[in-house]
């Protein structure tokens, strides 16, 4: 069956009109931290290099916190490319958005760190291999953004789905990742690393399955 519905037609990203029905992010609201824990399959896993994150960025905003213990995550050495318990990184973005913005909503905050995990694959040689050649041409980027959870992470399945001129669409299956905040923000940090002007909107179909689509300006 295609990811696409058969009443699909293409678009330019001033039009905005969703082909799935999506809606804004909820980013006024809380993240269920435990619903996400209890929903992760045995052995989720991601990289270092996505730990490392939150706790760099913590560490620049209030010098000394120890973000580990604030998460109830055992402190150790991050290494970029080693697989760490999904659920550690998880919790170590909760603890993140009250550290950096203590005074936004905890969906925004979850949102802004989820932007930074495009440039810190680029970091790595992995991600220069899937994404360099493209530059900032976000169309193909886009297209095969999917590579970069698949290197990313151990569970679930993400596909990118083509709308049209700067119209696409990721349908996530058994990804149970913040996807309504924390990957959004990824999508809006490909976006912002390519120079474009965009938007992403969701819609689920429970926790860990859904669809993120987005427009940018051609």
């Amino acid at each position: 069956m295609s990811d696409v519905p058969s009443n699909v037609h293409t678009h330019t990203a001033r039009v905005r009109e969703s082909a799935f029905g999506t809606h804004p992010p909820p980013f006024d609201q809380p993240v269920d931290l435990d619903a996400h824990l209890a929903a992760l399959p045995l052995g989720a896993s991601a990289k270092g290099l996505y730990l490392r994150d939150p706790v760099r960025r913590a560490e620049a905003a209030r010098p000394g916190v120890d973000l580990f213990a604030l998460a109830d995550v055992p402190k150790r050495r991050l290494l970029p490319f080693f697989d760490y318990p999904y659920g550690e990184l998880m919790r170590l973005l909760v603890a993140a958005t009250g550290v950096i913005w203590p005074s936004l909503p905890q969906g925004e905050g979850m949102r802004r760190l989820g932007r930074g995990a495009y440039e810190a694959l680029l970091s790595q040689q992995v991600g220069r291999v899937i994404f360099a050649a493209f530059g900032n041409d976000f169309s193909r980027v886009a297209a095969v953004g999917a590579r970069g959870w698949q290197v990313s992470v151990s569970f679930g399945s993400v596909r990118y789905v083509d709308l049209g001129p700067g119209h696409g669409a990721y349908r996530f299956r058994e990804f149970p990742a913040f996807l309504e905040t924390y990957q959004v923000g990824v999508v809006e940090g490909a976006m912002s690393i390519c120079g474009v002007e965009g938007e992403v909107r969701t819609k689920l179909e429970n926790i860990g399955e859904g669809v993120l689509e987005f427009w940018w300006e051609t």
